[in-house]
């Protein structure tokens, strides 16, 4: 007979923490399996619960994949914050090679979290209850660029961010950073400065 494991949380009406579990578990589903690899039935095996625990605390698909997402959406934010506050004083040329590193970083070791980030991007399309919350990703991004350059250049960059994002993703071969790089740098043209145009 098995010894139980006593390491492991409760599972039953003690687990405080089973709702979390279940957020947690999710989050997993979507970046393995994707928005259309979501149901309650492998989120339930993922947090290792009962279906029931799913439908109790979510009771749509709808729901679990909104609280997900939220999870998702916050922790690219916390990720921004975290690049932009690393840059230190750079200008425009030191910005296009940092923003060149980004995108070879994040195609390399997130690509999981960039699918989910296009397919909630697609479902808001034709979900309005996910619009704003697709929207943050462009805004919080140009926010961050906002305060290296103009709010124009910003908005650019990051529509230049979320091409080359895709292309990535369907490309044969990964992008060359040399090419990104040069894409950038063609938007941040000389003589730009932090928050405003070059006199």
């Amino acid at each position: 007979m098995l010894s139980r494991d006593h390491s492991r949380p409760p599972r039953g009406p003690a687990d405080p923490r089973r709702r979390e579990r279940v957020i947690a578990a999710t989050e997993e589903v979507l970046l393995e399996h994707g928005l259309d690899g979501l149901t309650h039935r492998a989120v339930a095996r993922q947090a290792e619960v009962p279906l029931g625990s799913t439908t109790y605390y979510f009771a749509t698909i709808d729901d679990l994949r909104y609280v997900a997402l939220q999870r998702v959406v916050r922790r690219y934010i916390a990720w921004m914050h975290q690049w932009a506050e690393s840059l230190g004083d750079i200008g425009p040329e030191g910005l296009a090679d940092a923003l060149a590193d980004l995108i070879v970083t994040a195609h390399a070791e997130y690509r999981q979290q960039i699918v989910v980030d296009f397919e909630l991007t697609v479902a808001a399309m034709r979900h309005p209850e996910l619009r704003e919350l697709a929207t943050v990703y462009s805004t919080a991004t140009t926010a961050m660029l906002a305060r290296r350059t103009t709010p124009a250049r910003a908005m650019a960059l990051t529509a230049a961010m979320d091409g080359m994002s895709m292309l990535g993703l369907v490309s044969p071969e990964p992008l060359r950073r040399d090419d990104i790089r040069a894409a950038f740098r063609a938007i941040l043209a000389p003589g730009s400065v932090a928050g405003r145009e070059a006199e």
